[in-house]
């Protein structure tokens, strides 16, 4: 069974991405924000860590550095919210979403995901990246 760290400093996306996994026979830990998500890492290990990219803190792309440098089989998706704008409308929000996204990946992020996303979505991608292993 693979084991998925899930680092969110939203609390009820930590629970809903851990029930979610869980359900779908992974072994889930969460953490608050990336530098409580680094120090569960190296204490306890993870095949793949979801990371949201805009946090108090250690934001995701520092976060998907690290774990880069001293993890670098651990698969990485980084999620973030934002981007659900029509493409008329100008959203300040949504092109700074997309620029994190960009840098997670420059990072080292295998797969970036833009929240609302859906389980069938996420589990599809993690299976995936799983496999690549």
């Amino acid at each position: 069974m693979a084991k998925i760290l899930v680092i969110d400093d939203e609390e009820h996306i930590r629970e809903v991405l851990k029930q979610v996994l869980e359900r779908a026979g992974y072994d889930v830990c969460c953490a608050a924000d990336g530098k409580e998500g680094l120090e569960l890492l190296a204490k306890q290990g993870a095949d793949l860590v979801i990371t949201d990219v805009i946090m108090p803190g250690i934001d995701g792309v520092a976060t998907v550095q690290k774990i880069r440098e001293k993890f670098l089989n651990t698969r990485i998706i980084v999620i973030s919210g934002g981007g659900n704008v029509a493409p008329q409308e100008y959203e300040p929000g949504a092109i700074a979403t997309n620029a994190y996204l960009a840098s997670a990946r420059n990072a080292g992020a295998d797969r970036t995901m833009t929240k609302p996303f859906d389980r069938r979505e996420l589990i599809d991608a993690i299976n995936e990246l799983m496999k690549e292993e």
